[in-house]
């Protein structure tokens, strides 16, 4: 690379000049000791100058990439996949996600309070664990029923022998109420008729009934009842009857089911219901040797209860 360089001035000849070791005047078109120094210094920096100039176009050059020897046919689906899992990262100073970016400022950001002259929000009430609800009680509230049985009787009269035992039917009408979980109040009326052999056995009485419940969430009672009842035996043949009265009394053990109350009535206490009773109802003599009976049943109540 060429640079311009300046031409240093031409020299004129002078004749006043005097050589600085002589002290004599130059002669015209001779050059003295400083002319001939300053052409060696500008002599000097040309040449260095020219010197200089191949280093910078050299180094002005694009530097020369070696050449990278091409890779064995097996190591380039490992390179592919190197180059794939470097283009997946992300690089370490790359920057977040303008929607992670701006979680991070929300998440920094104060939380407004109210405003002056806003009614502070109320705090929410706190949420108390409620009890699991109990399930209502079945044997509850006023309750009608019926109870149809089988009764064997055994009656003892003044004039006719009566040696066996009476079969027949018999049956009842109840109404009352659960006063409490564990004790029913009501009323029992009902009668029965019974025969053996020739002779025929027609009873009946009213009672005043109460039902004990041991556990009042199971539906198991013990039920006592008294009250006033009479009855009488006929024999074919004997226009006369022998008859027998007075106090009664009854007693009897029964479970109830209420197989409608999980889909109908499952939140309120009573229900549809029935079971068996076992019971025994008795009319006790007045005196020894007097008329008397006593009747053991087996039955199936059948009642609604009508909840408290």
């Amino acid at each position: 690379m060429l640079l311009a360089v300046p031409r240093p001035a031409p020299l004129r000849p002078s004749t006043s000049r005097r050589d600085p070791v002589g002290g004599e005047p130059s002669r015209a078109g001779q050059r003295g000791p400083s002319s001939a120094r300053r052409v060696d210094a500008l002599g000097l920096a040309l040449g260095l100058l020219v010197a200089a100039a191949p280093d910078r176009a050299a180094a002005e050059e694009p530097p020369i990439e070696p050449a990278v020897p091409a890779a064995p046919a097996d190591a380039a689906p490992a390179a592919d996949a190197a180059d794939e899992v470097a283009d997946a990262a992300p690089p370490a100073d790359a920057e977040p996600d303008d929607a992670d970016a701006t979680a991070d400022e929300g998440s920094k950001a104060p939380a407004e309070g109210p405003e002056e002259g806003d009614a502070p929000t109320p705090a929410p009430p706190a949420t108390e664990k409620k009890a699991p609800a109990r399930t209502p009680p079945r044997v509850d509230g006023i309750y009608l029923g019926a109870i149809p049985y089988v009764p064997i009787t055994f009656a003892r009269v003044r004039v006719l022998d009566t040696p066996g035992a009476f079969v027949g039917a018999g049956g009842a009408a109840r109404i009352g109420e659960a006063v409490y979980p564990w004790l029913t109040l009501g009323l029992d009326v009902g009668g029965s008729v019974a025969y053996h052999g020739n002779q025929r056995v027609a009873q009946g009485a009213l009672f005043v009934d109460a039902g004990f419940l041991p556990v009042p969430r199971i539906p198991f009672s013990i039920h006592v009842g008294f009250g006033v009842g009479g009855g009488a035996v006929r024999q074919q043949g004997i226009a006369d009857r022998q008859g027998f009265g007075g106090a009664a009394f009854r007693g009897g053990l029964r479970y109830d089911v209420f197989p409608l109350v999980v889909k109908r009535q499952r939140k309120r206490g009573g229900g549809f219901a029935f079971g068996p009773e076992l019971g025994w109802i008795g009319f006790t003599p007045a005196a020894k040797g007097r008329p008397m009976s006593n009747t053991a049943y087996l039955g199936l109540f059948v009642g609604y209860y009508f909840g408290s």
